[in-house]
């Protein structure tokens, strides 16, 4: 992949908070891409703390998804039913990747922006988010999805899902 492209996927995420790009750069250099065969390739453990907007942020960026294979990958009937039972909010606090991917999975909508968007990957994360002063709210974990390209409906539909699919710790 060109560094363009590779900057291009990471200003997917400015409009979340001013994170280290170099940094989130480097982790996806060396991490790699997913094969045309495969529907994500999970990322080097990383984490970038900064303080933005009254709050304390903790992001992780996870995996990379092959928007090429996005269609493949929903899930749909039995197997969606299986694995939001498995998944569940009230049971998988401790592991939020797995809720956040089964619900992108899960979800006709996302997986069909991902799929017809022009661009093959879309970068999947995790932002913990804690307010500065701890009386003001409670802690808030989100997924992430940057997807370059996306036209405002787009970037409407992906909002409404991180926000949508956000937990309280």
């Amino acid at each position: 992949m060109t560094g363009d492209f590779i900057d291009e996927l990471l200003g997917a995420l400015a409009r979340i908070a001013p994170l280290n790009h170099g940094y989130l750069k480097e982790i996806l250099i060396l991490s790699g891409w997913p094969e045309e065969t495969q529907n994500l390739r999970y990322l080097a453990y990383n984490r970038q703390v900064l303080a933005h907007g009254g709050a304390n942020l903790e992001f992780s960026a996870v995996a990379v998804i092959n928007n090429r294979r996005a269609a493949r990958w929903r899930l749909e009937g039995w197997r969606r039913t299986v694995s939001r039972l498995v998944f569940h909010p009230l049971w998988a606090n401790s592991k939020p990747m797995d809720l956040f991917l089964i619900q992108l999975r899960s979800d006709a909508a996302m997986t069909d922006l991902m799929a017809a968007s022009r661009r093959d990957f879309t970068l999947f994360g995790i932002l913990r988010s804690e307010p500065l002063r701890p009386s003001a709210a409670v802690c808030e974990i989100r997924p992430v999805i940057g997807l370059p390209g996306l036209d405002r409906e787009g970037l409407a539909r992906v909002e409404n899902f991180e926000t949508h699919n956000r937990l309280r710790a």
